[in-house]
């Protein structure tokens, strides 16, 4: 079989995370966002279906025709891109490497399809290789709107690929987020959960906050005055910007008038 084409779905509200935009979540095995490592894992053609995101990979964008119609609804939109006998289909929220995809492909040779079999026993229908005319004739009636992709596919007959552990893992809450970034050693990761977290709980966008420059003078003022001014400090920083709207750049020319402060408080013997 040559390389199936790729499905990604890329849509949904993430409503139990906020409404943030899952598949940018910086959760894949290299660092980068979800998407990102969905599509490099991905073979030939991967069309991403959903809003189109700044991104640095050759992919086909495709607009969710029925963007509240689930994730069967995307699959049937991003069906009149596929050239292959058989589609890849995956969600974009979701770890996955080349290997796993790469067996999945192959088990589905000579049958209906194949899927990914979750720690759970369930087939993972966003983790599937699947005949592509087959999946036409089942979403064609309703054009997936409301459909449930695991009712679909269990009328198939698919292989089911056991994934190693970490693989096809959903990210669907918060506690989902911790507990996955809790068993890595990507602390950058750990601290763009977090940041994102407390963005999400304050409704501000944490992008837009000097990070590294916060965390100098944290430090600075934790060595150089005493450890407990350090949060109060970025505290009123925090206050300041607020009550003054200042922007970022005003709001990084008053991180180095403070730590210019730190500097004088110092030179105190």
């Amino acid at each position: 079989m040559n390389a199936p084409d790729s499905i990604i779905v890329a849509g949904g509200s993430a409503k139990r995370l906020g409404g943030i935009d899952k598949p940018m979540l910086p959760l894949s095995e290299a660092g980068e966002p979800l998407l990102v490592g969905v599509i490099d894992a991905c073979p030939a053609q991967v069309i991403v279906v959903g809003p189109k995101r700044n991104i640095q990979r050759k992919v086909t964008w495709v607009a969710d025709e029925s963007e509240a119609g689930g994730p069967a609804a995307g699959i049937w939109s991003g069906l009149a891109q596929v050239k292959t006998e058989y589609v890849f289909i995956s969600a974009a929220d979701q770890n996955l490497n080349s290997e796993t995809v790469t067996r999945i492909c192959e088990a589905a040779v000579g049958n209906d399809g194949a899927w990914a079999i979750r720690s759970d026993g369930t087939g993972q229908p966003l983790c599937a290789c699947v005949n592509t005319d087959l999946l036409r004739k089942l979403l064609a009636r309703t054009q997936g709107i409301n459909d449930s992709p695991i009712r679909l596919l269990s009328t198939l007959n698919l292989v089911g690929v056991s994934v190693n552990p970490g693989q096809v893992t959903d990210f669907d809450t918060w506690t989902d987020i911790v507990k996955f970034v809790k068993g890595t050693n990507h602390m950058d990761q750990v601290t763009q959960m977090w940041l994102t977290r407390v963005g999400d709980l304050l409704n501000v966008d944490h992008n837009e906050v000097p990070v590294e420059a916060l965390l100098d003078l944290t430090r600075d003022v934790a060595h150089g005055v005493e450890r407990k001014s350090a949060p109060l400090t970025t505290f009123l920083l925090g206050y300041a910007a607020g009550k003054s709207s200042l922007t970022e750049t005003e709001l990084k020319s008053l991180i180095q008038h403070v730590s210019n402060a730190v500097v004088e408080w110092e030179a105190v013997e």
